[in-house]
């Protein structure tokens, strides 16, 4: 459990680079907004997101061939203070940069690891 959390972490972190360098797209509102306009996002889920919110990410995300992750130690609150703003649901980065790359080896090494 202790890699899982430490995956998220480091994940986190890249999340508040992603959002110095802009690439970070926050809230539930600009990232449906920005998949509607075509958008390949690779989106970001806390593990107390809206039910509402979790069953819009999957639909979206089959219907669009999307990549979504949900954190599963990481909650709204967390997510939100990393970033230096309020709670946050739902985040998303552009599928193909690094970064979106980068945290789904994260993901994906500390589901082999736990």
């Amino acid at each position: 459990m202790e890699k899982m959390i430490n995956s998220e972490n480091e994940i986190l972190n890249m999340l508040g680079l992603a959002r110095r360098a802009g690439e970070l797209i926050i809230g539930q509102d600009d990232v449906f907004a920005q998949i509607r306009k075509g958008k390949k996002l690779f989106i970001l889920l806390a593990n107390n997101a809206s039910k509402i919110i979790q069953r819009k990410v999957v639909t979206v995300s089959e219907r669009n061939n999307l990549t979504y992750i949900a954190l599963q130690n990481t909650g709204r609150k967390i997510i939100g203070e990393r970033l230096g703003i309020k709670e946050v649901q739902i985040a998303a980065l552009p599928a193909d940069g690094g970064l979106a790359k980068k945290i789904l080896i994260l993901y994906d090494r500390s589901d082999v690891d736990e």
